[in-house]
């Protein structure tokens, strides 16, 4: 089920995603001009980057939220703009040049029951669009490589508490325990929570969302799976988190034969291109 963020719900929605277009920018240097589709295309941010640098080339926005549709038509008039599943058929098959799904795949998986066949769907029905040599663009946040165990400290009162509230409210259970003053979880459970207890406005929307789908290697062999070659991967902590947010909230460490030492923070966000 789609949320429903009502009026400043979506405000904020909108200026966070607007506030994110200097790392979206980094998908440019990927595409594949001709016809281009932005899946999840939200209230435009990408579509608009895309816009500015191939301007001979043809849009599509799709978007399952009649708010952000109606938004996107408003900002982009004689742009194609749809109201679609993407789970589902959109295009002829063999007749888009990049498709570009940026922060919308998490959604998928979290919308649909925390089900991996959705994203799978997904996946297939993009490679299915895709011309030969055509490309599809991932952006997204992604689940920690290690599968260990880090204890968490807070820095401040509100930080715990927002802790112990999402700890609660987490869609995906969260399973902690208090060790030498410290919050002793799986990494990969830090990573939800570091990545979402920014939020406030849309907190009860955040907590139905699980951002770590699949790890970079996990994706990568669900490309594969799909029939796309990748030719370019990455992951990265955006600085903008650690700094503004991470560094002064919340200390991160592992316990090792000699006590506790920090540890790296995880990475909020993938980069993942596929080629047909």
């Amino acid at each position: 089920m789609l949320p429903v963020r009502g009026r400043r719900g979506y405000e904020v929605y909108a200026k966070g995603m607007e506030a994110s277009a200097a790392d979206k920018a980094k998908l440019l240097a990927f595409v594949r001009p001709g016809v281009i589709a932005d899946l999840g295309c939200g209230t435009g941010t990408v579509l608009e980057l895309l816009r500015r640098k191939y301007r001979k080339s043809q849009f599509v926005g799709i978007d399952l939220s009649p708010e952000m549709i109606d938004r996107c038509r408003k900002r982009f008039p004689g742009v194609e703009i749809r109201q679609h599943d993407i789970r589902l058929p959109l295009f002829d098959e063999g007749s888009i040049d990049t498709i570009v799904l940026c922060s919308i795949m998490h959604e998928v998986f979290s919308y649909n029951g925390l089900d991996y066949s959705a994203v799978r769907q997904t996946l297939r029905r993009c490679s299915e669009a895709l011309r030969p040599g055509g490309r599809l663009i991932l952006r997204d946040g992604l689940k920690p490589a290690r599968e260990d165990v880090v204890y968490l400290s807070f820095r401040n009162e509100k930080a715990y508490d927002t802790f112990v509230k999402f700890s609660l409210e987490f869609v995906n259970p969260i399973h902690w325990q208090l060790r030498d003053s410290r919050i002793m979880l799986p990494r990969k459970d830090a990573m939800e929570f570091l990545t979402k207890y920014i939020y406030e406005v849309n907190w009860k929307y955040e907590v139905q969302e699980q951002f770590g789908v699949f790890t970079l290697a996990g994706w990568v062999e669900e490309f594969r799976k799909a029939g796309l070659k990748v030719v370019h991967k990455e992951s990265y902590l955006i600085p903008w988190l650690r700094v503004t947010h991470w560094e002064k909230d919340v200390r991160i460490e592992v316990k090792t034969a000699k006590g506790y030492r920090p540890t790296d923070y995880p990475h909020s966000t993938m980069i993942l291109v596929g080629e047909k």
